[in-house]
């Protein structure tokens, strides 16, 4: 019972001027102290923002390069579709039919005389149809190596 009266004296005591101010200097205080905590937490946090930027900006070019190098890749690789379809398209010489037998009778009545060019032309015409080597190849053999042709066919 004590303890409640005397809260109640305590709480009908009224404040004077004194304890209002020291009261309100304490507020003014602390407000002073949070503003000064609210303006550190505000420079940490621009700080942060500005670190983040720069290293976005830094990871801005670093895709840029890489999104360039990406693109000379795929110019690249279309280019060489390009020029494998090029060649899938490119013109051919028409293939030439086999030499029959009408042909071959042709060109060695065509080559018949006793003069050594038209003996010479039937050799040819003859190792052209037996063994099937090429004109280019006939004319860059040496003369052993006709013979031994000629004595293999």
């Amino acid at each position: 019972m004590n303890k409640l009266k005397k809260f109640k004296k305590e709480k009908n005591k009224l404040i004077t001027e004194s304890e209002v101010e020291s009261k309100l200097d304490i507020l003014v205080k602390g407000q002073i102290n949070n503003s000064q905590e609210l303006e550190a937490i505000r420079n940490n946090l621009q700080r942060g923002f500005i670190g983040l930027a720069l290293r976005n900006e830094k990871l801005n070019q670093k895709l840029e390069i890489a999104v360039s190098e990406l693109n000379a890749m795929k110019k690249e690789r279309d280019a060489k579709a390009a020029r494998r379809e090029k060649w899938a398209k490119r013109k051919r010489l028409p293939k030439r039919d086999p030499i029959n037998s009408e042909i071959y009778k042709l060109l060695i009545q065509e080559s018949e005389g006793p003069t050594y060019i038209a003996t010479r032309t039937r050799i040819a015409i003859c190792l052209l149809t037996v063994t099937g080597i090429r004109i280019g190849e006939l004319l860059s053999l040496k003369m052993g190596q006709l013979e031994t042709l000629l004595n293999e066919g």
